[in-house]
């Protein structure tokens, strides 16, 4: 197997989709995220002179030093699912970014509903799911697979006049960082541990205007007598969508608007011929138990994947892996007081300064 290191494919995204490759591996998505420090990468895998997968993402500094990474937001896309060809994938790309003298290589797994479990040596994997409303598998109404609570809650809603509505108008991003910051409050209030809703990498305020504008990304948002209750941000491309924000008012919430705008936004876009709405994962900490039972009762898939990572490749960075791994075998030790492990690894990042984090 050998990897051809593609320059501006013109035909990248209809490959794309022979290989069932997720939403963040399409050019709309890698152009959004790309600026003159990060570069888009697009990979694909030869065996046996035909092309097995394909692998987009971008080329990026690690931390503020000169050193550069590679980052996949959606790992390795292949119509194959045998685990010995994907595991040759993996060590090939291994082997192309140590040549190359890249520091690391990061495969997330958003919207990797292909994802096949095949685990190297040289990847470190944590386990990742994410909720799925199947478009074209709803014979009926969407609706049906919402639990009694959350269906009487859109239902009401809808009742007293909420409807929803689309707009690409950049004015209205300012409203949807307003909502997410409220619905922080709320969920800390009610005991969730602390998250960052701007979980994807290298992705922000100019990052969404990008997407707005090119109308790569709609605000969706459930309104009721000329209020906004609730907003989400969807990026769709190939009538696939990813809900990537949602934010709520405490009136939205007293509402219902969350439960409204989930379903009214799959009726829509079933009707429109979509084939699925990704809502993403959950934080994985059980103090998000809460939002993790609100999308179990929405009737979605429940699909499992997984996130991996390499140490550092090459000196000197890969002098410092040592306390990169130790820094994982504390995190994930549960004998030892948690604010024993906070102070070591504390000491830890000062000397990493966050080169292992993206």
């Amino acid at each position: 197997m050998v990897i051809e290191r593609l320059e501006n494919p013109k035909n990248w995204d209809e490959e794309l989709a022979n290989f069932q490759g997720g939403l963040f591996m399409t050019s709309a998505w890698l152009s959004a995220v790309s600026n003159k420090d990060i570069k888009p990468l697009y990979l694909r895998f030869i065996l046996d002179e035909k092309p097995f997968a394909i692998a987009g993402g971008i080329d990026v500094l690690v931390g503020k030093g000169p050193a550069r990474q590679l980052l996949f937001y959606s790992g390795i896309a292949s119509g194959s699912k045998d685990p010995f060809l994907i595991k040759k994938c993996k060590y090939e790309l291994y082997m192309f970014a140590r040549k190359n003298g890249y520091q690391r290589i990061v495969l997330k797994s958003y919207d990797n509903q292909s994802y096949v479990p095949a685990k190297i040596r040289e990847f470190k994997r944590m386990g990742r799911m994410e909720y799925i409303f199947r478009l074209d598998n709803y014979k009926d109404s969407v609706i049906d697979g919402f639990s009694r609570s959350l269906r009487r809650k859109a239902r009401k809603a809808k009742r007293e006049g909420a409807v929803l509505k689309k707009s690409y108008s950049v004015e209205l991003i300012g409203k949807l960082f307003r909502f997410i910051n409220e619905t922080y409050d709320v969920r800390q209030s009610k005991g969730y541990g602390a998250y960052v809703y701007l979980f994807l990498p290298y992705f922000g305020r100019d990052e969404i205007v990008r997407l707005v504008k090119a109308k790569h990304a709609a605000l969706y948002y459930a309104e009721r007598n000329n209020e906004t209750l609730s907003m989400s941000l969807v990026f769709s491309c190939q009538k696939k969508a990813y809900g990537i924000l949602m934010g709520t008012s405490r009136d939205g919430y007293k509402a219902g608007a969350p439960s409204f705008l989930n379903y009214e936004l799959a009726c829509i876009l079933k009707e429109q011929g979509y084939s699925y709405l990704n809502i993403g994962g959950v934080q994985r900490d059980v103090k998000h138990q809460g939002l993790k039972d609100f999308k179990d009762q929405l009737g979605t898939d429940v699909v499992a994947s997984g996130e991996e990572a390499t140490n550092f490749l090459n000196p000197p960075l890969s002098f410092l892996n040592p306390l990169l791994n130790l820094k994982r075998f504390l995190s994930g030790f549960k004998v030892l007081p948690w604010r024993f492990k906070k102070t070591i690894i504390k000491l830890i990042d000062l000397i990493l300064k966050k080169r292992d984090q993206l």
